[in-house]
């Protein structure tokens, strides 16, 4: 009889509990406040240093050594990356350049300039130096899937499938991530899930642990796309335990803390850690709409001048021009965001790039134009929360209230993606209809 009292009131707290705060926070600083130290970036940092003094000695030694040249790109690009600091990027460039004017053709040139292309979102000149490569023939399987991934950039769905079909090996790890980003794009984002998932078992199988970081990393960005936050937040804690290093991850748990958990204190703290040992713009972004969500104005303020002053130096080139031309949208900057998102299309005419296009026409004030715009290359060809969002609002302000629902419906269910400021907004629009 005591067994069932006591179970009772056990029963009874529990749904207590629930009652008072049904919010289950997914993110805890316990499972990964060790991973929340220079120590591990500086360990990467310092093997890196010491490879690319190794070489640099070598060239200095031998000056135009092309072999030399080429490592060196190679190491400054993956200094870039651990870095933030995009002098390496531009170092990496300048040395490929000077070794593809000397011995123009080569195949493995002409890729790596290609790959620090395509991460400066010069999606053209990426293509053209990648067809180049293709054309040549050598190396056709690698140049095929790095075609495929400027297609898939610049919204060329077809292309980038008829690339992959015709090296279909689903055995291989290359070929896998490219599959699961063409099934992203096309809004079969189980099928990609499920192709991401077989590549971190081929990673894991090979034992590389840089590898299975990468996969698993990636992996867990996918779960949150799906809405399947604890996932991907298991998933980030596996791929720090392969690299503890992994900014990437730590990024993606500081969205799960703020996006899912509203723990902003917790999010901030994440964020203001990585900002400290890795200064780029992204994580003024984040602050920013924490800021706004917290309703503190001139914080938001703030960190969104610091975002708009950093990513709008020259030497960022193309790389945060869509969150700049979203943020002069919505700030009416108008005519400069119509400016951007008209050289993003010509770069990159994605859909993605279009409902920008929308976005900055309907924010200018003519509706008609950017249902015109939504309807003609929006809608219907990508699943993006944000394209949904924004669609919908354009649907309802030009009357199409169906439509407009069925969109904004659709934004909502990519809540934790969109981040609760957003969602907020959905709701808002929603209730208006």
């Amino acid at each position: 009889m005591k067994n069932i009292a006591f179970l009772i009131l056990f029963v009874l707290i529990v749904l207590a509990a629930i009652f008072i705060n049904p919010q289950i926070e997914i993110a805890h600083g316990t499972d990964y406040d060790h991973y929340l130290t220079e120590e591990h970036l500086q360990k990467n940092q310092k093997e890196l240093n010491s490879r690319i003094g190794f070489w640099e000695e070598k060239l200095a030694a031998a000056p135009g050594n092309f072999v030399f040249q080429k490592k060196l790109a190679g190491l400054y690009a993956s200094s870039f990356k651990l870095s933030g600091d995009i002098s390496q990027l531009h170092r990496s460039d300048s040395l490929l350049q000077q070794v593809n004017m000397r011995l123009p053709g080569q195949v493995g040139v002409l890729q790596s300039l290609a790959a620090n292309a395509i991460t400066r979102h010069a999606f053209l000149e990426s293509e053209s130096y990648i067809r180049e490569a293709f054309g040549i023939g050598q190396n056709k399987f690698a140049s095929s899937l790095m075609l495929a991934d400027v297609m898939l950039e610049r919204g060329n769905l077809l292309e980038a499938e008829l690339l992959l079909k015709d090296i279909t090996s689903r055995s291989h790890f290359d070929f896998l991530i490219r599959e699961a980003k063409l099934h992203d794009q096309s809004d079969e984002l189980d099928k990609a899930v499920r192709c991401m998932e077989k590549a971190a078992e081929l990673a894991k199988a090979s034992g590389d642990a840089g590898v299975i970081n990468w996969s698993l990393s990636n992996l867990a960005d996918m779960y949150g796309h799906q809405g399947k936050v604890k996932k991907a937040y298991e998933t980030y804690l596996e791929a720090l335990r392969y690299d503890p290093a992994d900014l990437h991850a730590l990024k993606g748990i500081a969205w799960i803390a703020f996006s899912k958990d509203k723990n902003t204190e917790e999010a901030r703290r994440i964020l203001t850690f990585l900002q400290s040992i890795h200064p780029v713009p992204d994580y003024d972004l984040l602050l920013a709409e924490i800021a706004a969500y917290e309703q503190n104005a001139p914080k938001e303020q703030e960190y969104q001048d610091a975002f708009v002053r950093e990513a709008s130096r020259p030497v960022y080139g193309n790389m945060y021009k869509s969150y700049l031309c979203q943020l002069k949208s919505n700030e009416g900057e108008v005519a400069e965001a119509l400016e951007i998102a008209t050289q993003e299309i010509r770069e990159r005419p994605h859909p993605m790039s279009y409902q920008l296009l929308a976005w900055a026409t309907f924010r200018k004030g003519d509706k008609a134009l950017a249902l015109d715009i939504m309807e003609k290359h929006v809608i219907g060809q990508t699943g993006e929360p944000n394209a949904l969002f924004h669609a919908g609002v354009i649907l309802k302000e030009n009357g199409r209230r169906k439509a407009a629902e069925a969109q904004l419906n659709a934004a909502l269910g990519a809540s934790f993606e969109l981040g609760p400021v957003v969602a907020k907004e959905i709701e808002t629009q929603l209730r208006q209809l």
